[in-house]
């Protein structure tokens, strides 16, 4: 069985998520992110920290190299043929990070706010 997701852990998923709704991409690199996507989500689902520890540093890999391809343009247009997610891709970003911002389930060994529903949902 795997460690339970703890607060850095979903701190650092979420970081990426966020960083991830930022990048320009290739329509066919989305793919791949989707996919990567869909992993996370289920680790979250399952609460398991070692696979999502895994699935985050394959996504922050990816960021990196969108970034260092991207590094040289001082501006993004059109022309260079990438593009903002894809709202499903957005769409399923924003579920993980919800996901990780709602109280423990099976397997979560967070404490605090996000664990104990301290913090109400609706202002």
């Amino acid at each position: 069985m795997s460690a339970p997701i703890g607060r850095e852990l979903a701190r650092e998923v979420q970081q990426a998520l966020r960083a991830l709704l930022d990048w320009r991409l290739p329509p066919d690199a989305w793919d791949e992110t989707g996919r990567l996507l869909t992993e996370l989500g289920a680790a979250v689902g399952r609460g398991d920290a070692e696979t999502l520890d895994a699935l985050t540093a394959r996504l922050e890999t990816s960021g990196r190299r969108v970034l260092r391809m991207g590094s040289g343009a001082q501006e993004l247009g059109a022309a260079d043929g990438k593009v903002a997610a894809p709202q499903p891709i957005r769409e399923r970003a924003v579920a993980v990070l919800h996901a990780l911002e709602r109280p423990s389930g099976p397997g979560r060994g967070d404490t605090g706010a996000a664990a104990g529903g301290a913090r109400p949902s609706r202002t």
